[in-house]
């Protein structure tokens, strides 16, 4: 089989696996406009071929979740870290089980690479983010 990018059906598993599953609305590389409310956003960033040998591709792949928490007066981490606590019960299950896969792919490791903490306040509306950066090793099978 010719080598196959992993990065669009990742990022659209991490969504099927958590819309409708955790306890905020999940969007895939954009947020309507109309969104008032607590979110998480999925996107990707970018994936790289590995090791290369005779008998198999490898990927790493990247998947950023950011989740947006809105709030009146100040912003309150704990109930994006809670968020946080929702998706790995979902996704990270083990050190080597996962609860996504993708087509023609063994997904052998996800890492959290990075956690970035950003307080916002534009005058009308406060936010606390938390943005995640997941490491994915790939193998196509």
């Amino acid at each position: 089989m010719a080598f196959k990018t992993a990065l669009y059906d990742l990022k659209t598993e991490w969504y099927k696996a958590l819309d409708g599953v955790i306890s905020v609305p999940v969007y895939k590389d954009a947020v309507p406009i109309s969104e008032s409310g607590n979110f998480v956003l999925i996107r990707s960033e970018g994936s790289t071929s590995g090791d290369l040998n005779n008998s198999a591709f490898f990927q790493s792949a990247i998947i950023l979740v950011d989740i947006y928490t809105k709030f009146a007066t100040i912003g309150n981490s704990k109930i994006a870290y809670d968020i946080a606590q929702e998706i790995y019960d979902e996704i990270i299950l083990s050190p080597n089980s996962f609860g996504i896969t993708i087509p023609n792919h063994q997904i052998t490791q996800i890492t959290v690479q990075s956690e970035t903490e950003l307080y916002e306040d534009d005058g009308a509306e406060k936010t606390y983010r938390l943005i995640q950066r997941f490491e994915h090793i790939l193998n196509q099978n």
